[in-house]
């Protein structure tokens, strides 16, 4: 498994994996992370996305109280 070497890195490693059209679930943008050989966890990729990519890179649109992401 890869590991992220910086936070740049994981930026575009998550950008990568979200197309312009598409809602995702922090989860489901774990998994497509998972596949492309990162070591990712569902509530590592969340709060990574809170604390450095929302409202920069990503939005958000809850739906009964569940986060989608989307790029901006």
């Amino acid at each position: 498994m890869k590991k992220f070497g910086n936070t740049a890195n994981k930026i575009k490693a998550i950008l990568n994996v979200v197309d312009s059209d598409e809602k995702l679930k922090g989860r489901d943008i774990a998994n497509r992370l998972k596949t492309q050989g990162y070591d990712a966890r569902d509530g590592n990729i969340n709060m990574f996305i809170y604390h450095y990519m929302l409202y920069k890179y990503l939005d958000r649109e809850r739906v009964n109280g569940i986060n989608y992401y989307y790029p901006v």
